[in-house]
């Protein structure tokens, strides 16, 4: 398959909904802890947060051509600044979680906020990468590899210095490594509980760990 790697545009944002709902969310990890897992809906306020990070213009797709330019991968990505962490933590930190997709929420906020990237790099701003989703049927082709690699290219030219993102898969771990990046922090999903010390998070081996990755660009 030839694919083309470009920017995804806010105008496909119900492709690329469409392409979250049959890729991303049955494959994920923690969505693959037992139980009945209730997504959020897709609200008004969600969806036009999710259009306001298209129209960054930070995000790229794979298309294959030969397919009616359907894409077969995304790197969702948006500026993050400093106050953006802390402001995210006091949004959920506001309400304990009760649902499984809260204390998903509520975990990996925290893990984002206890990372300490903007300490650690001591950089004004960072692009950061909220979702690397390849198609199911074109995996391990290199694909996911392709699409940080012209993130970090991106990133470059439109003058960020950082590129961070939140690994909850031990495969996405993987490639980010192999691309260079740093784990700079790393918590392990069997350490986070619920109010009466049950284990709330317990994703398929060999998925341990979420890992917070990071190059400087």
């Amino acid at each position: 398959m030839t694919t083309i790697i470009r920017e995804l545009k806010a105008d496909k944002i119900d492709e690329f909904y469409r392409f979250l709902g049959e890729h991303f969310y049955g494959h994920e990890p923690l969505l693959q802890t037992p139980g009945d897992h209730k997504r959020r809906p897709d609200t008004p306020e969600r969806r036009e947060a999710r259009l306001a990070i298209l129209q960054q213009g930070l995000s790229l797709a794979a298309i294959d051509p030969d397919d009616g330019d359907r894409i077969v991968g995304v790197a969702f990505a948006k500026e993050l600044l400093p106050h953006h962490l802390e402001e995210n933590w006091m949004k959920v930190d506001e309400k304990k979680p009760t649902g499984f997709i809260e204390h998903v929420h509520y975990f990996l906020t925290g893990v984002e906020r206890r990372a300490q990237l903007f300490e650690k790099y001591d950089v004004p701003k960072a692009l950061y990468l909220n979702n690397l989703t390849v198609d199911s049927s074109v995996r391990r082709q290199g694909l996911g590899r392709r699409l940080v690699t012209a993130l970090m290219d991106l990133g470059r030219s439109r003058g960020y210095q950082l590129l961070a993102t939140c690994c909850t898969s031990l495969y996405s771990t993987r490639v980010m490594l192999a691309l260079g990046m740093d784990c700079v922090h790393s918590e392990d999903y069997a350490d986070y509980k619920d109010e009466d010390g049950n284990v709330v998070l317990r994703p398929p081996a060999p998925h341990t760990a979420v890992n917070v990755m990071a190059t400087q660009l």
